[in-house]
């Protein structure tokens, strides 16, 4: 071949070439496009929207017993017997705690020895009594007489009276050395043991029927305008296994506690068969919707978790996925609160056929 061909074929080659890699490219975008189309994941969207929220307030609770005695004594003395333990089943009337009653048993006898002279006393006083007042009724006594027997008469009648009341006094305080279960129950607490001293008012154990639940909280005062009697609230139990139980407010104080500035309110399970599982003493969660305000509210499960980041697929105009992060607020059942990373209006994936990724081609259902 001369050197004048081969100068002609080479630019020709050079175009050649050229064509097919146009060609080429041409072929590789059309496929693709076409893989792309084929790829798309069928998704379901919704457009975000504000709502109402109930935003939720949390208080801690405590199960009691709606029968529930805290039994005290109004006698200073030593603790000689405890017979009970905590959880032990009890019968009305069963005893709890035993104070020593020694000097009240001593008062006791010497007020018996005062009464038995001062009835033989007011025995005899009131037949002198009515003698005299016979003997005057018939001119043979004198007024004087009678005035003076009848001041001893009133005189004798008040002192055995006085007797009598210190005798029910002591009885009465020898009831309170001997501590008797109030119904039947079981004993919640116990705060004595034998050797304790006991002293007036000072808790000394508590009965409580097992049979009879309540729940019990303290509200704040900025909040308690806003529950009432007849109210659904939610209750938690852990302890118990007890999550977001329905329950029905039934008492909420109208006096506050001064100190705190909170109001004591009870509720009860409204499933009987969930409060057999509880026991007075056990920790409780109340849970109540307060303060309703705009909202934008989306469900659950259209959230996206990559680590301690939290986001939701959003669209572009060309149908394509776009991962957008956002900050979540409060849960409420199967939706939850969107802070900040969503606007109303925007359309969000709701659901996919299979896992999405960004830049993801989808078709809307």
């Amino acid at each position: 071949m001369n050197n004048k061909m081969i100068s002609w074929f080479k630019p020709q080659l050079g175009i050649l070439s050229l064509f097919t890699v146009l060609i080429f490219a041409a072929s590789c975008s059309s496929e693709e496009q076409t893989s792309s189309e084929e790829n798309a994941i069928e998704v379901e969207v919704q457009a975000a929207q504000s709502s109402i929220s109930a935003t939720a307030q949390h208080f801690p609770g405590r199960v009691e017993s709606e029968d529930q005695a805290n039994l005290s004594t109004i006698v200073m003395g030593t603790v000689t017997r405890v017979p009970v333990n905590v959880g032990d089943n009890v019968r009305e009337g069963d005893l709890l705690v035993q104070i020593k009653d020694d000097q009240i048993l001593a008062q006791k006898s010497q007020l018996e020895a005062n009464m038995v002279q001062a009835k033989a006393n007011l025995e005899n006083t009131e037949k002198n009594y009515n003698r005299i007042k016979n003997l005057y009724a018939e001119k043979s006594a004198t007024s004087k007489e009678l005035d003076d027997i009848s001041t001893m008469y009133e005189i004798a009648k008040a002192n055995m009276e006085a007797l009598e009341a210190r005798m029910n006094e002591v009885n009465e305080m020898l009831q309170y050395t001997a501590i008797r279960a109030p119904f039947d129950g079981v004993v919640s607490s116990k705060f004595v043991s034998a050797g304790d001293m006991a002293a007036p008012g000072h808790p000394l154990v508590t009965v409580s029927n097992p049979g009879s639940i309540k729940i019990t909280a303290n509200i704040p005062e900025k909040w308690i305008g806003k529950v009432a009697e007849g109210d659904t609230i939610s209750v938690s139990v852990e302890s118990a296994g007890i999550r977001n139980a329905p329950a029905q407010l039934y008492a909420v104080s109208e006096a506050g506690d001064p100190a705190s500035r909170q109001y004591a309110v009870e509720a009860k399970l409204m499933d009987p068969p969930a409060a057999e599982s509880l026991k007075p003493g056990m920790f409780a969660q109340v849970s109540m919707n307060l303060a309703g305000r705009d909202a934008l509210i989306i469900p659950q499960s259209a959230i996206i978790h990559r680590g301690q980041l939290t986001g939701v697929y959003t669209l572009t105009d060309d149908n394509k996925a776009v991962l957008r992060w956002v900050r979540t607020g409060e849960v409420s059942g199967d939706n939850i609160e969107i802070l900040t990373g969503l606007s109303e209006g925007e359309q969000y994936v709701v659901s996919a056929d299979q896992p999405l990724r960004q830049g993801q081609l989808l078709t809307i259902r």
